[in-house]
């Protein structure tokens, strides 16, 4: 159980960072010259690469990480005029991540009963 626990928030986090570049992906759907596209993937590709330094700090500080990850899951709701189902979609994943994160990180410090 105790692995499952660990790796199902870095599992998760990788596949939520994959799941958000992909509407990054849409640039390439416009007529323009291959340096334009290009700069646009990178200007889209900014909260993944944040995301991604949010990975690798929560993958050793865990309680840290998932607090960031919970916040940045947030930050969809707060900052977007989208539906609320639809920054739940884009920061759902990120909220558990975080929520993961915690609990791997109670469970690697919770007291073991004899």
């Amino acid at each position: 159980m105790g692995r499952i626990i660990y790796y199902a928030p870095r599992v998760l986090g990788i596949l939520g960072i994959l799941y958000l570049s992909l509407f990054a992906l849409d640039v390439f759907s416009m007529d323009a010259p291959w340096h334009q596209l290009l700069l646009g993937f990178l200007i889209h590709m900014i909260p993944n690469f944040v995301l991604i330094g949010l990975l690798v700090l929560a993958w050793n500080f865990e309680r840290i990480g998932g607090s960031l990850f919970v916040a940045a899951g947030l930050m969809p709701i707060f900052l977007l005029s989208n539906p609320l189902w639809v920054n739940l979609m884009l920061g759902g994943p990120f909220i558990l991540t975080g929520l993961l994160f915690w609990l791997s990180f109670w469970w690697k410090h919770r007291p073991v009963r004899a």
